[in-house]
């Protein structure tokens, strides 16, 4: 795909990310994304020939990825697992708040959301359980898994618990740091490290 294509493609994107988050998800049409994007409707279904089910399907699975891309990018450096885990909480649920369309996900009264999700979900979760997995990875390289834990299964393990707790945090203050430590120590890592505190 040419820059110029790719271009084109993310402008009407980011444009359809903007309605939404002006409108709601279901209050935009393809002609208000054509006119924030600045191209044509014709434009519109040249990239997207679906029409607008396709483009809120593609724009929800960009919006996830760089969802994902910016929290990755905001732990790396972290010293450890755990503080990783609890920051991509912290961060992660805050980006989501400020996101029309990923605090509405987990919404299943946003039936158009939820359908444009399922295709992607199992490349989400790939992607996810694939960047858990090379965490875990250097866990048990340095001695820390527990016995009878492989790295595929902690990293299944931790990317379910991340979603639904990032999407639900179940009473829990996110912004008590102590308590989010807590939390990722006695159910996030307990089973899975010798020593989630280290």
């Amino acid at each position: 795909m040419s820059p110029e294509i790719e271009d084109t493609r993310t402008r009407i994107m980011q444009a359809a990310v903007s309605c939404a988050e002006q409108s709601s998800v279901g209050g935009f049409s393809v002609e208000d994304v054509a006119t924030r994007a600045g191209v044509s409707r014709t434009t519109i279904y040249r990239y997207f020939p679906g029409g607008r089910p396709q483009l809120v399907q593609e724009t929800t699975t960009w919006e996830i990825a760089r969802f994902w891309a910016r929290l990755a990018e905001a732990v790396e450096n972290l010293p450890t697992l755990e503080d990783q885990l609890v920051a991509g909480l912290v961060i992660g649920r805050k980006l989501m708040q400020k996101s029309q369309i990923l605090a509405n996900i987990m919404d299943t009264e946003m039936l158009e959301l939820v359908e444009a999700v399922q295709p992607s979900e199992p490349l989400v979760h790939g992607v996810i359980r694939d960047y858990m997995r090379d965490l875990l990875i250097k866990e048990q390289r340095a001695g820390r898994m527990r016995s009878g834990m492989t790295p595929e299964m902690g990293a299944d393990y931790l990317m379910r618990m991340t979603l639904s707790w990032m999407s639900s945090p179940t009473g829990l203050d996110l912004t008590d740091d102590q308590a989010a430590h807590q939390v990722i120590r006695s159910q996030f890592l307990a089973g899975v490290l010798i020593d989630s505190s280290s």
